[in-house]
């Protein structure tokens, strides 16, 4: 594990400079550091190495993070008052995934770079899917393949007219606790297959 610092320089996957970690973002019931955001935008955990003793290392390009999540969604919230920052850090420095369970006394965050998230992000039956601000549906149904590997989602799309229809997994770019991130455009989105069940 490495600490982290806010401010700290983050380098794509040539060496590029992507930005800065400006926040933290806590799952309290894993008490993990799941997202940093760099550029104002949500990037796994999953995807740093240390480089140095001053910066990370992130596996994307300027072109991917542009891709990811922004910050501001339905699925994070500010750190409240029952928080007890470490030392060096403003409570501002900090937000957590929605729905997390408080504790009964004050909570000090982490501050430390856990790359193994397996236990804690996971897309279920009923996560919301999102393309960039707008919500999309939501999960009904995980499809995999015989190795159990994520091949496609069928979503449930919203309003009146609701129909299941097929997202290929490899268009997912993030989940945030339960929610899905896609890169789709409103016209990629429209144009996804309908789900027809086996039978």
């Amino acid at each position: 594990m490495r600490e982290l610092r806010i401010g700290e320089e983050v380098l794509g996957r040539e060496g590029e400079r992507l930005g800065t970690i400006e926040r933290l973002v806590v799952d309290e019931s894993a008490h993990r550091v799941t997202h940093l955001v760099v550029d104002g935008h949500l990037v796994g955990a999953g995807r740093f190495r240390a480089s140095g003793p001053d910066r990370l290392q992130c596996d994307l390009d300027p072109a991917g993070l542009a891709r990811l999540p922004r910050e501001r969604t339905d699925q994070l919230r500010p750190a409240g008052e029952h928080w007890n920052p470490p030392s060096g850090y403003a409570v501002g420095n900090f937000l957590r995934v929605a729905g997390a369970i408080l504790g009964q006394g004050p909570y000090v965050p982490p501050i430390h770079l856990e790359v193994d998230l397996s236990a804690v992000h996971e897309i279920t039956v009923g996560s919301p899917v999102w393309a960039g601000e707008e919500r999309l549906g939501e999960v009904a149904r995980v499809l995999t393949d015989d190795a159990d590997n994520l091949t496609q989602l069928v979503l449930h799309r919203q309003g009146l007219l609701g129909a299941n229809v097929l997202l290929p997994a490899g268009r997912v770019t993030e989940v945030v606790g339960n929610n899905v991130h896609v890169d789709l455009g409103p016209d990629e989105a429209a144009r996804l297959p309908a789900y027809e069940p086996p039978g």
